[in-house]
């Protein structure tokens, strides 16, 4: 009886954890199913098709786009991606695959669930943006910048209420209005740089009804300057960003207006700002010292006078300030002063060059992070202090266009391991080094024509391997040229050795022995093998 007991127990064991695994079977398959990654719907790859044929594929990059049997599968073709449990394709992303299109097909809008649309750099010829695109309502991101389209900016683009990104500059449109853009609520990105919005005097408004917007590029877009004093009506019911992080304005026709338009949006967010080649004037407002959060700041090539204490007083994050091309006037040392204690650890770039800046070179040993700093074309005069050796991060320096005197030691680039530009040019500088001195550097630009570096030869410029540019013209060198200079430099793109002397020069290529001794200019291979990368060689009267 116990032994029937025993075996009855053992089946019901043997029954239950069969029936377990049974369940389980059937509840992994299930799981398997719901989670298996649909294929596209048979509706939306006809008109993939469709848009395939307004494509012009040079390279067959979309020869995965067919209808042989073994490539039904719309979901596996290249730059199309679909939602695994729908199948309907949400993404559409060909920038890198194709060079040139036609037209973009009607069929396009059979693709209702498209989020992610971008034919960025694709040449359509001047065909223009059907009006059809405004149908496809979900897209979240969409690029058609430098795709040569022209005609209007389809207003139907008005209908993407979630539209987060948009990029629609390096176009021919016709620009008319930006009323559609008003109804993008959802904008964080846009982009219509190099279009031309010359007759569009209200773009501030259309801006300031951007609630979300992040990164905005007008550059190159012949705005129009907002007006010198803006209606109230034009901040009523402002919904302008609390966010707004970059914004390009460059190559326009703004003059100092638009620093009142920034002082009434909220600039507080603003990390990188690009004024440059436009028509500004008079000082640096107040209203950019109070961009606290800003990084980069452009204002090259204006005609802007100078600062004022509060011009940079909270930009303690300044990393970048480039200011060429100006009408900076008085002492460079006072303007200097100027900027931001608070970002001496954080300043990277300092251009100050191609203005009327004068006296002496200050010391910047303070700004510890500078790599790069640019001054030159200036009316600076004095010695180059010896305490820039210890500016360690610097990468680049010109000071080349100005009236500066005095010797340059090895002491002035003790500490430059970083350095790879060094423009010294046009200056009454003697370099004095050792004729054993190893600089820690490695240069690819060296210009120091005028400076005195004779009689000899400098060795040390056989030290740098990587150098693409050399001028040492009019450098008072009564030696020979050695003949290491052509293997040295036979991969550089400019050589000017003017008024050079030109003893024993034919040693090293008996070629040159037949070169009009002027300016030479050669293009790549129409000389000697070692000179075959050299683009410009120029020897001047050579002595």
């Amino acid at each position: 009886m116990q032994g029937h007991r025993r075996c009855l127990k053992l089946f019901l064991a043997f029954a239950l954890l069969l029936l377990q695994n049974v369940k389980g079977g059937e509840v992994g398959s299930s799981d398997k199913d719901a989670n298996a990654t649909r294929t596209c719907i048979e509706r939306e790859r006809q008109a993939l098709l469709a848009f395939k044929r307004g494509l012009v594929d040079e390279y067959n990059s979309l020869s995965s786009w067919s209808s042989e049997s073994h490539k039904q599968d719309c979901c596996r073709w290249i730059g199309v991606s679909c939602n695994n449990q729908t199948g309907h394709v949400i993404q559409l992303d060909l920038e890198d695959y194709l060079s040139k299109g036609k037209m973009i097909s009607p069929k396009l809008i059979e693709l209702q669930h498209l989020q992610h649309l971008n034919l960025g750099e694709i040449d359509f010829n001047g065909s223009q943006i059907p009006d059809s695109v405004g149908s496809l309502t979900n897209l979240r991101y969409l690029d058609l910048s430098s795709c040569n389209f022209g005609g209007q900016i389809p207003s139907q683009i008005g209908n993407f209420t979630q539209l987060q990104y948009l990029h629609l500059g390096g176009n021919q449109f016709n620009v008319e209005n930006l009323n559609w853009l008003t109804s993008l609520s959802s904008l964080t990105d846009l982009d219509l740089s190099h279009v031309n919005l010359s007759n569009i005097f209200d773009w501030p408004e259309a801006v300031n009804k951007l609630p979300k917007l992040r990164y905005l590029d007008l550059g190159d877009c012949s705005l129009p300057p907002p007006p010198p004093r803006i209606p109230s009506t034009t901040f009523s019911n402002i919904n302008s960003s609390t966010s707004l992080t970059h914004l390009n304005l460059r190559d326009n026709h703004l003059t100092s207006s638009i620093f009142l338009w920034l002082s009434n949006y909220t600039t507080a967010s603003l990390v990188d700002l690009n004024l440059s080649e436009n028509n500004l004037t008079g000082l640096i407002p107040d209203v950019i010292g109070n961009m606290s959060s800003l990084a980069n700041l452009g204002l090259s090539h204006n005609q802007i006078e100078g600062g004022n204490p509060n011009s940079f007083a909270r930009l303690c994050s300044l990393q970048f300030l480039e200011i060429p091309g100006n009408r900076l006037s008085g002492q460079l040392s006072k303007f200097v002063q100027l900027l931001p204690t608070c970002a001496q650890n954080s300043l990277e770039t300092l251009d100050l060059s191609h203005n009327d800046l004068a006296g002496s070179l200050t010391n910047l040993t303070t700004f510890s992070s500078l790599q790069t700093l640019s001054v030159n074309n200036n009316q600076l005069t004095g010695r180059i202090p010896e305490s820039i050796g210890q500016m360690s991060q610097l990468e680049h320096i010109d000071f080349g266009m100005n009236s500066l005197e005095g010797v340059v030691s090895e002491t002035h680039f003790s500490h430059f391991h970083k350095l790879s530009y060094l423009d010294l040019s046009s200056n009454s500088l003697v370099l004095n080094f050792p004729s054993d001195w190893v600089p820690p550097f490695q240069l690819d630009t060296i210009f120091l024509s005028s400076c005195k570096m004779g009689p000899h030869f400098p060795k040390w410029l056989q030290t740098q391997n990587d150098c693409l540019a050399l001028d040492i013209s009019d450098a008072e060198i009564s030696d020979i040229l050695p003949s290491w200079l052509w293997s040295m430099f036979c991969n550089s793109i400019f050589i000017n050795l003017s008024n050079t002397n030109q003893r024993n020069f034919c040693k090293f290529d008996s070629e040159f022995c037949n070169l009009p001794r002027s300016i030479f200019e050669f293009e790549p291979n129409t000389r000697s093998n070692s000179l075959n990368s050299i683009t410009s060689l120029i020897f001047g009267s050579l002595q």
